[in-house]
């Protein structure tokens, strides 16, 4: 009886994941384990640059080319329901201090040679939610050989500042 009534618990659980849409990925255990961190009273936000090997590996030459990625992880503090949105997020080239707003996955993949249907998959999903949610995020190369960068997020009435380094 005990073994029923947990598979069907987990069936719940796993069939209300899939139908809410949130794809991304699998945030972190904690928002310390990104490698800059930045949180409110009410949310976490942490962020790491994705290496280019990885990124050529995960989404092809043309995406390692063209775009920096930026892995980015919510958490709620108090279960309180947030918006993720791309609007609210830009990364600025430190020297240069230009800064540029994240590109809309399905506007890159209808520009690729070769479509990779894995980036919109694996991109930070755009929901209100009050779970923890992870992804990655792209901004267009603007200037070449630069190597420091700051992730502003300007949401939920806060403005996080993330500075962000290749490991």
């Amino acid at each position: 009886m005990a073994k029923s009534t947990l598979l069907l618990c987990f069936c719940l659980v796993l069939n209300a994941a899939t139908s809410t849409g949130i794809r991304g990925l699998r945030p972190h255990a904690s928002r310390a384990d990104y490698a800059v961190t930045c949180f409110t009273e009410d949310i976490g936000v942490g962020a790491s640059l994705v290496k280019p090997e990885l990124v050529r590996r995960i989404f092809g030459p043309e995406i390692d080319k063209n775009y920096i990625v930026v892995e980015v992880g919510f958490y709620s503090k108090n279960k309180s329901v947030f918006e993720v949105r791309h609007a609210d997020f830009a990364l600025r080239n430190r020297p240069s201090r230009k800064l540029v707003k994240s590109v809309d996955p399905e506007v890159i993949v209808s520009t690729l040679a070769t479509p990779v249907s894995s980036l919109v998959e694996k991109t930070l999903p755009q929901v209100p939610t009050s779970q923890a949610v992870a992804g990655y995020l792209f901004f267009p190369i603007t200037e070449a050989g630069a190597s420091f960068y700051e992730l502003d997020y300007t949401g939920y009435g806060a403005w996080l500042t993330l500075p962000l380094r290749p490991e």
